[in-house]
């Protein structure tokens, strides 16, 4: 124990003696960044106290030996990318880095799924993900298509899961990422670390398989740390049909994102059942966040989805049979052999999204041969997401 508590000091001692302050650099010609909108700088408190850091102290005491930097700054950007149609929009996203350390290296993160449009993780500084910047990490996180108050795209549906729409969007958050470091004297290193929780540990596989299938030579992952994540649709739907009551009702928004942006013109009566069916555009229009739609349709999906969503796929009515194409061909899982090793997390008591997501992750990697780790255990969806990220960290700082 003595030897291991001296050896995190060391480590931290280390991180702390390599600190340096930023020297500005002459900027290329930007092809991706567009403008650069606002700049809050911040400490260790106010990331702490921005999620309630102070209800894990098992795991706040550990932070305190990997800490390198407990000042930082927020950027919120916009970049050129493209929606799901391909055409070209300006996205949203925010780059955290320290001010009195180091850029150790790069950590792309993905965002938790926000219910309202006026959500977003450049409208909620700081969030939880931004603790790598703790560790004197640079943290590139896009707000995805959908949000954002700066770019063009809160007035269209986020384009949940689909795998190479949010692939895309990432990468060209990482290019403008690059712009903006050069100005700072920083050049974004090829090896990357790419991580998320909750939606967003389903976007980080997602952006880690767009990024070896299409950038394998541009960039290496090291490593994808994500939990909580509807990592492949087809398996989160069959997790929400045996265990239907769901405290986060994101679902019939994901079916009416699908449907808008593969035109598969669904009935949602045959979609939807009760009040939601008849009202379901007015009360999934992006303005209500969980606890709003949770007041209209309840905790139990079988109040508002249709009887067929928990029959077996070959019983299922027509509409969720145009659906069903649409959920294959967007599994962040099938049909990949990740090169870099994935560790998830997930709790098996999650309300969020079913532990069915994450066991058929880890045993599909599996079967393939992947390197693949995977830990899950009681406890809330919140909980599994400090772990998540407890776990990053600590590579962080041992790396």
């Amino acid at each position: 124990m003595k030897t291991s508590l001296k050896t995190a000091i060391f480590v931290a001692t280390i991180f702390l003696a390599s600190c340096q302050t930023f020297h500005d650099a002459p900027q290329g010609p930007d092809q991706y960044l567009a403008g650069v909108h606002e700049m809050k700088d911040l400490n260790l408190d106010e990331l702490y106290n921005s999620f309630g850091v102070s209800e894990y102290p098992h795991i706040t005491s550990k932070l305190e030996y990997i800490i390198s930097s407990r000042n930082f700054r927020a950027m919120v950007i916009t970049y050129h990318t493209t929606d799901p149609f391909g055409n070209p929009v300006l996205a949203d996203g925010t780059l955290y880095y320290p001010l009195d350390c180091a850029i150790r290296g790069v950590v792309e993160m993905s965002g938790i799924a926000h219910m309202s449009k006026d959500g977003g993780s450049s409208e909620d500084i700081p969030v939880l993900e931004a603790l790598p910047v703790l560790a004197g990490y640079a943290v590139i996180l896009p707000d995805m298509i959908g949000y954002g108050k700066y770019g063009n795209t809160k007035q269209m549906p986020h384009p949940f899961m689909i795998r190479e729409s949010l692939g895309k969007v990432a990468w060209d958050m990482r290019m403008a990422a690059t712009e903006f470091f050069r100005t700072l004297g920083y050049n974004v290193p090829r090896h990357t670390i790419i991580a998320g929780y909750s939606y967003g540990g389903g976007v980080g596989l997602a952006v880690a398989r767009y990024y070896q299938e299409h950038h394998r030579h541009d960039v290496q992952v090291e490593r994808v740390v994500v939990g909580g994540g509807a990592n492949d649709l087809n398996a989160t739907f069959r997790g929400f049909a045996r265990n239907p009551i769901c405290t986060y009702p994101l679902l019939p928004g994901i079916i009416m994102s699908l449907d808008h942006y593969y035109n598969l013109d669904l009935d949602y009566h045959q979609i939807f059942q009760g009040p939601l069916a008849d009202n379901y555009a007015l009360w999934y229009d992006r303005t209500r966040n969980a606890s709003g739609l949770i007041s209209l349709i309840g905790e139990d999906m079988r109040n508002y989805m249709h009887p067929d969503f928990f029959k077996p796929l070959e019983e299922r009515n027509s509409e969720f049979k145009k659906l069903q194409p649409i959920l294959d061909l967007n599994s962040a899982v099938d049909g990949w052999v990740p090169y870099m090793p994935i560790y998830l997390y997930h709790s098996t008591e999650d309300l969020y999204v079913p532990l069915e997501a994450a066991d058929y992750a880890y045993r599909e990697f599996k079967k393939a041969g992947a390197f693949v780790q995977y830990k899950s255990g009681p406890g809330s969806h919140a909980d599994w997401g400090v772990e998540t990220f407890a776990a990053l960290l600590l590579h962080l700082a041992i790396k």
